[in-house]
């Protein structure tokens, strides 16, 4: 019909349009006897291709032991986790948008062997394989391995803070859960008594609709929420994603999880991946070295990390394992970035190991004055002078009428060892690589794939989906090797199994 009215518009204003002859045939209707394959429409090299060869060299057993027997036919797992690798390395993170791909994007479409699971099916898919998907980052872990790309010269270890799926208006501390709670009795109060006017006081109300008995839910709601508050330690807890806390972004104080993640110097493959609510990071780098030699089936010899992991008992700990480690602490950190060290810092006084005290610059001694304890941690020992206020220096090395205090940690020795270390210029090289090791799969994922923000919520469910978030990062890093090299999967075996 629009193109008769288009016909007509021309005749009646006279117009005549040429066409030129130098064209392709060009014909929306033209048939074709046999109907092309869709793998022709794509180049060899696309990104799509890779992610196609990958799934088929993944032992995907632990997959195909939760398929159904009885029912309707499941979409087969291996067309599942294509789609979804593909759709993450291409920042497609939503089921809907991955659907509405699967109806309008040649690779998705290559991919699903036109099969289009509804977005529910491809959300469940994601949900209900959280822990296989960690199994499954482990085997790609190998398969990079297999091509080269993992030395374990060096790995680095680092955290970044990853918005969680929460409003931040849902966020409640413990006075506000009272006012809610106390604003829903009230209306729950007033509800009885219309039900009371309205039914009669014999009425149970369990016949009533749902919104109606609605504030009984919600108070119930609130309840949970302060007790899981008075258990924890947080001071506020967020009513959509209980697990998720308050952490300081580049964007401010938001709802975040803490990110970790260890990463290969060679090609800045992510050999380990994991998800924590703890803001800080000190705890984490244990069990990051732990998962990179479960995942590569390898020791770690060389690792480094940022002040926010330095703790005397990882230095400790480090050593035992016999790892090269390279991790300053929060001081030495700051002395690197110029902050001015005066004459009566504490490392102008000089410790007497055979007395247990410190001397400061007028030759005084600070002796023991007591421990300090730490949570989960061995205590400081406290030293404090005894005539610091007849001292000349006094307000310039102390303003305490109790006298300069200087604390010892039980790892002192440890601590000055690293410090020399990475004074050194060996030391000084080797801690240079975390920053253009650990920091770019950072900036890739955030920047480049676009994932800035979980889908999934809860600490179990956001570990799964930054696990697939990491396989996305690496199926890149193995599509430019293989482009750059000239190389092909088609010899290598299957990864080891789930």
């Amino acid at each position: 019909m629009l193109y008769k009215l288009l016909d007509l518009n021309q005749e009646a204003f006279g117009l005549k349009i040429p066409t030129p002859r130098n064209l392709r045939p060009y014909n929306q209707e033209q048939m074709q006897l046999f109907p092309p394959s869709v793998q022709s429409l794509i180049e060899a090299d696309d990104l799509c291709m890779l992610v196609n060869d990958v799934v088929k060299t993944l032992d995907l057993s632990c997959l195909y032991k939760k398929v159904a027997t009885e029912g309707n036919p499941a979409y087969h797992p291996a067309m599942m986790l294509k789609i979804y690798f593909y759709a993450y390395a291409r920042g497609i993170f939503s089921s809907r948008r991955i659907a509405q791909a699967l109806k309008e994007n040649i690779a998705f479409i290559f991919l699903a062997a036109w099969q289009k699971p509804n977005f529910r099916t491809i959300s469940d898919f994601r949900k209900n394989n959280l822990k296989e998907l960690g199994l499954l980052f482990a085997q790609i872990v190998q398969l990079c391995r297999q091509l080269g790309m993992v030395k374990l010269g060096h790995i680095a270890i680092d955290g970044t803070k990853i918005k969680a799926n929460a409003s931040e208006a849902s966020t409640y501390d413990r006075e506000r859960i009272e006012k809610e709670i106390k604003r829903w009795l009230e209306k729950a109060e007033a509800i009885d008594q219309q039900e009371d006017a309205l039914y009669g006081p014999d009425k149970t109300g369990d016949e009533l609709p749902e919104d109606i008995r609605d504030p009984e839910k919600r108070i119930k709601k609130l309840k949970e929420l302060k007790k899981q508050l008075d258990s924890g330690s947080s001071e506020k807890i967020n009513k959509t994603d209980p697990d998720a806390v308050f952490m300081k972004t580049t964007n401010g104080i938001k709802t975040s999880y803490n990110a970790q993640a260890a990463v290969d110097a060679a090609h800045q493959v992510i050999v380990a991946a994991d998800v924590t609510n703890d803001a800080a990071d000190v705890e984490q780098l244990l069990p990051m070295v732990e998962q990179t030699e479960e995942n590569t089936k390898e020791k770690v010899k060389e690792c480094s990390a940022d002040s926010g992991y330095s703790s005397g008992e990882n230095i400790k700990a480090m050593l035992k394992r016999e790892i090269d480690a390279y991790i300053p602490d929060r001081e030495y950190q700051s002395w690197q970035r110029g902050k001015p060290v005066g004459d009566f810092d504490k490392e102008s006084f000089v410790y007497d190991q055979r007395r247990d005290c410190y001397i400061c610059v007028e030759g005084e001694e600070l002796d023991f004055s007591h421990l300090q304890k730490r949570k989960k941690k061995e205590p400081l020992r406290i030293y404090r002078g005894k005539n610091c206020h007849a001292c000349r220096f006094f307000g310039l090395c102390t303003n305490s009428k109790s006298g300069r205090s200087i604390s010892r940690h039980p790892y002192e020795k440890e601590l000055r060892q690293m410090r020399r270390k990475l004074d050194s210029e060996s030391g000084k090289a080797i801690y240079g690589k975390r920053k253009y090791t650990v920091e770019p799969p950072f900036g890739h994922i955030k920047s480049i794939m676009g994932f800035t923000g979980f889908q999934l919520r809860g600490k179990q469910k956001v570990t799964g989906e930054f696990k697939l978030v990491s396989i996305a990062h690496n199926l890149r890093k193995i599509w430019l090797y293989l482009k750059a090299s000239g190389s092909n999967l088609s010899e290598m075996s299957p990864a080891p199994g789930c």
